[in-house]
């Protein structure tokens, strides 16, 4: 099945089949998602909040698996990672008032829709109760998106270099990230923008 995001209303229009769904309210034990055949939990967040846009879901537990990301609060939602175009953490208060995880998922494609228009990109962010573990969950997030490449994207190239990742940095929307993963970018798009600053101190 494949849903998509709706910001008030959370998810979900239901539609043709997709490699990539979100899945609402995925099979779960308590505050554990059922893991599929070979999928492995690699890290766990408990008190984590996550927001569509501006709207508040809830608070719940975020697992990062070998296969996809599961948040379990209320109804709850998994993401295949090939579905999250874009991950980072975020610390600009002027952009989000708290340290977050914040994610960009793949827009669907409308073909009646001129080319002009501008596209309002889903957004999810995971705010976790403890901020000091935002990198861990970036690292855990980018190693597993790294295993889960996205089996239609053509244009994927491994040696794109670390001079490819300052420009996407300085390029179109960016909502004043920290640390930034895309799915088109290699390794050096998971250094923390932070340990950069530091150097140059």
């Amino acid at each position: 099945l494949k849903f998509w995001l709706k910001s008030a209303d959370f998810f979900w229009v239901q539609g043709e089949d997709c490699a990539m769904p979100i899945e609402k309210s995925p099979a779960r034990n308590g505050d554990l998602p059922i893991l599929l055949e070979g999928e492995e939990i690699r890290l766990s967040e408990p008190k984590t909040r996550l927001y569509t846009r501006q709207h508040l879901e809830g608070e719940g537990v975020l697992h990062l698996t070998t296969k996809r990301l599961v948040w379990l609060g209320g109804p709850g939602c998994a993401i295949d990672y090939p579905f999250i175009t874009m991950h980072a953490v975020s610390r600009d208060k002027n952009a989000w008032p708290d340290p977050c995880l914040y994610c960009q998922l793949r827009e669907e494609d409308d073909e009646n829709e001129e080319a002009e228009e501008e596209i309002s990109v889903p957004e999810l962010r995971f705010v976790p109760a403890e901020p000091a573990h935002l990198q861990e969950m970036f690292q855990v997030f980018s190693e597993m998106s790294a295993l889960n490449p996205d089996p239609f994207d053509e244009q994927a190239d491994d040696s794109e270099s670390e001079g490819d990742f300052e420009d996407v940095l300085g390029g179109g929307y960016q909502p004043h990230l920290g640390v930034m993963w895309n799915a088109d970018m290699n390794d050096a798009a998971m250094e923390d923008a932070d340990e950069d600053e530091d150097a140059h101190m």
